[in-house]
């Protein structure tokens, strides 16, 4: 099924295309440029050629697998290697300086933010599907082509931000009728709750607790925790760390009520 949200595409090939760039000038040295683009017309390289693919793992808003494909012809012209071990700890070195140059605005980017959970090679992709491409070079010679192909799970996640992008122009929309009453109030400051999980304790194993005991909370690791605000869940996201502090990067707005009674 084809991807229409070009907003999210355009911003994740393009925060790629920008530390690719960064990355290989650190590589090779000299100036390089990196174009991204998220037409298709020219299909991902051919499945009977042999290419080094980048399996990227992102979790956040959008999640899922992204995969960066290029053909080995292209990657031994560019890096100047002939041996297909040396060749391939070349690219892992250049795409796992790719990972280290993201620009920050990939992990701060509201709807459409993302964080790398992990990078490695892999075997070409045969059910993925292309979302966009990236053409790098220098001012002479004719550009390297990347491929960027989605698995269905990252595919998901554009649709659901697409989705949530129209309903937050939607939402926005309805309420402008009741800002004048909203403004009344809305600089009072609220106190919100961070939740990580929760669990029933008989009063015996309350007064039982000291130093060191281990309380199991009933959500898994990598489940997303709640945001609440008056005993109601508002956010879902994800735990960061902020100049030694926790946070939360949002990956879900819980549905709020259309109206607001004062």
């Amino acid at each position: 099924m084809p991807i229409k949200n070009e907003a999210a595409k355009v911003h994740l090939v393009t925060c790629f295309a920008d530390a690719l760039q960064k990355s290989i000038a650190l590589k090779r040295g000299g100036h390089w440029f990196c174009a991204a683009s998220t037409t298709t017309g020219g299909g991902a390289p051919a499945v009977d050629g042999r290419s080094l693919v980048m399996r990227v793992r992102l979790r956040g808003t959008l999640h899922g697998e992204l995969l960066l494909e290029i053909s080995e012809s292209d990657a031994k012209s560019l890096l100047s290697l002939d041996e297909v071990e040396e060749l391939r700890v070349a690219w892992r070195e250049v795409m796992e300086g790719l990972i280290q140059r993201l620009p920050k605005r990939a992990m701060d980017a509201g709807m459409f933010a993302f964080s790398i959970e992990s990078c490695e090679l892999s075997d070409p992709a045969m059910d993925c599907i292309h979302i966009g491409r990236m053409e790098l070079g220098q001012a002479e010679g004719a550009p390297f082509v990347l491929h960027v192909l989605a698995d269905d799970e990252l595919g998901e996640s554009f649709r659901a931000a697409e989705w949530s992008v129209s309903h937050s122009v939607t939402t926005d929309n309805s309420q402008q009728a009741i800002l004048p009453e909203l403004g009344r109030v809305i600089d009072v400051p609220l106190t919100v709750t961070l939740r990580f999980g929760q669990r029933s304790m008989r009063l015996r194993e309350v007064l039982e607790l000291n130093t060191g005991a281990l309380v199991e909370l009933d959500r898994q690791v990598e489940e997303p925790v709640d945001l609440i605000l008056d005993e109601r869940v508002i956010a879902r996201g994800e735990v960061v760390i902020v100049d030694g502090n926790y946070g939360l990067r949002v990956t879900e707005i819980v549905e709020r009520p259309q109206t607001v009674v004062l």
